[in-house]
């Protein structure tokens, strides 16, 4: 058992550094980005860069450490998290950049306090949401949050990476980006 634990810490350790690490990571990728960039939808209901980190910032709470909390402390149902509404909630695409990042370092700070203090059996405690009889465990929300942020990060740069194209010759385009067969 005492290996266990000491493996289920140290994916801890590098879940903790995955998630902490994100604030500076995104700091050195989007500020040199115009801020026009940072807060334009690439469509309409897609989320701009900016909104995607608030997105990051509302999630932290409430789509991983309330649902964490919950399940530790034997909640009958896990709380639901709808991701529209908090973003709606605030204007993150009219924030600074870096006013934006420093709450998610705060968030992140806090995530981590409680990750470290899981203990080994409570990775294993699960819950359901209502209207849904699966059980998830902790262990699914705490894997999930560096996937979470992965998927993320690769929409930002999605959104990204579009406003190079018009700059580019078709030839390059067509190379980069072909079209639908």
């Amino acid at each position: 058992m005492a290996e266990s634990n000491e493996q289920s810490r140290m994916q801890i350790s590098e879940i903790v550094a995955t998630l902490t690490s994100l604030p500076a990571a995104l700091d050195v990728l989007l500020s040199p980005v115009d801020d026009d960039a940072l807060r334009t939808r690439p469509e309409p209901g897609e989320w701009c860069p900016m909104e995607v980190i608030g997105h990051l910032i509302a999630c932290d709470s409430g789509a991983f450490r309330d649902r964490i909390v919950a399940i530790v402390d034997g909640a009958d149902v896990i709380p639901a998290f709808d991701p529209w509404q908090a973003i709606n909630e605030r204007d993150f695409a009219s924030q600074p950049l870096h006013a934006t990042l420093d709450e998610l370092r705060q968030e992140r700070s806090r995530s981590a306090s409680l990750l470290r203090e899981l203990e080994p059996h409570e990775m294993d405690l699960v819950g359901t949401f209502e209207n849904d009889d699966r059980p998830f465990a902790v262990s699914d929300f705490v894997h999930e949050w560096p996937f979470h942020d992965h998927d993320h990060v690769q929409q930002i740069l999605e959104c990204l990476k579009v406003r190079h194209l018009p700059h580019l010759t078709p030839v390059m385009r067509q190379a980069l980006v072909p079209e639908p067969s």
